[in-house]
């Protein structure tokens, strides 16, 4: 029954979303990245939004946190 209990917990924490992952907006000149889809940084977003990792983020230019989720 532990087993089982733990497995599910595993299960449900994986397909969760990732406490690494932030969103930005893929455009030439953004270089912030966001914690939050809703963020008030992102409304004046005129492209797209992605959600990626941070890594992965950091790697494409994206280097500073907004500053409205400080």
């Amino acid at each position: 029954m532990k087993i089982l209990l733990l497995s599910i917990s595993l299960l449900f924490f994986n397909s969760s979303t990732n406490a690494s992952d932030v969103y930005i907006c893929v455009s030439k000149t953004a270089t912030k990245y966001h914690l939050n889809e809703n963020c008030k940084g992102l409304s004046s977003c005129a492209h797209v939004v992605k959600k990626v990792s941070l890594k992965e983020a950091k790697q494409m230019g994206y280097s500073i946190l907004c500053g409205w989720e400080d």
